[in-house]
């Protein structure tokens, strides 16, 4: 079966940032064998993005103060970790629910490495017992819920999830359609300049940007894991998956092409960004 979409509310989704102010949806991926479990979660989910502002406990960082109810929800379901960890690339989901005991699978074991992919998406376990609740600490897990799911369990949970940019991720803030936009920078495959325009490239979504695309590049390359791979394209380091001699794919499994002249910078800057992440997995 592998990956089952239901989307409560579909809507365009561009950041974080401006998830609630604009209406825009939290996507959330429920992760276990049982179909009823998830159907359960899925139920809940949805009572909760129609409860009034003033009953639902979503983390207050992430509410706008214009925000007048909880943001839309749209719910992917997915009946194993594996199934999850195949089409997962970082920031395409804001919080994953993992089932800790699934068929030949354990939960912990998979979140570790979603954890090692995306170290800023919201995780909550769900278990049947609570003395596994301090496995969660493993993977800085927001929260976990003893099954059977209930409202004010989901509630206290998200609750706990920090759903938009903290005050220290970087963002770039750019012009879209004469109003800006923050844009957390793991989000962020690559830009490119087509069609008379600059456009960013999320996970799952283009932006199009007003102004110059090397206004665009220079606030791009001002962070390290950001270079120019070739004429009109600056790419995220951090979302290539492979490099090749005249072209790199992305975790999307999307390819750039690379020229010849800036083939060593991108593979030197590259090493560069990977041994300080083992630097700071060490310390």
């Amino acid at each position: 079966m592998g990956r089952v979409h239901v989307s409560i509310d579909p809507c365009p989704h561009v950041s974080l940032s401006v998830c609630v102010k604009e209406g825009l949806p939290i996507k959330a991926a429920i992760v276990d064998d049982l179909a009823a479990e998830r159907q359960q979660l899925c139920r809940l989910l949805k009572q909760y993005e129609a409860m009034p502002l003033e009953e639902a406990s979503l983390n207050v960082t992430a509410r706008a103060a214009s925000a007048k109810q909880p943001p839309f929800i749209q719910v992917s379901e997915f009946d194993s970790g594996s199934a999850l960890l195949r089409e997962y690339t970082p920031g395409i989901f804001d919080v994953v629910f993992m089932d800790i005991f699934m068929n030949d699978e354990n939960g912990v074991d998979c979140a570790l490495q979603l954890r090692q992919m995306d170290p800023h998406v919201n995780l909550v376990f769900l278990t049947t017992s609570a003395e596994f609740g301090v496995k969660s600490y493993d993977v800085r897990a927001a929260d976990y819920i003893v099954k059977p799911a209930t409202m004010e369990k989901l509630s206290r949970a998200l609750g706990y999830c920090q759903l938009a940019p903290t005050a220290n991720e970087p963002t770039i803030t750019v012009t879209v359609m004469n109003q800006p936009l923050d844009i957390a920078l793991h989000l962020i495959l690559y830009a490119d300049y087509s069609n008379r325009s600059a456009c960013i490239h999320l996970m799952d979504d283009l932006v199009f940007v007003t102004g110059k695309f090397t206004a665009l590049a220079d606030q791009l390359t001002a962070y390290p894991q950001f270079m120019s791979c070739f004429k009109g394209i600056v790419v995220n380091l951090k979302a290539v998956k492979e490099l090749c001699t005249d072209y790199l794919v992305l975790t999307n499994g999307e390819r750039l092409p690379v020229s010849r002249r800036l083939y060593r910078q991108v593979q030197h800057q590259r090493l560069s960004l990977s041994a300080g992440a083992l630097r700071e997995v060490s310390l």
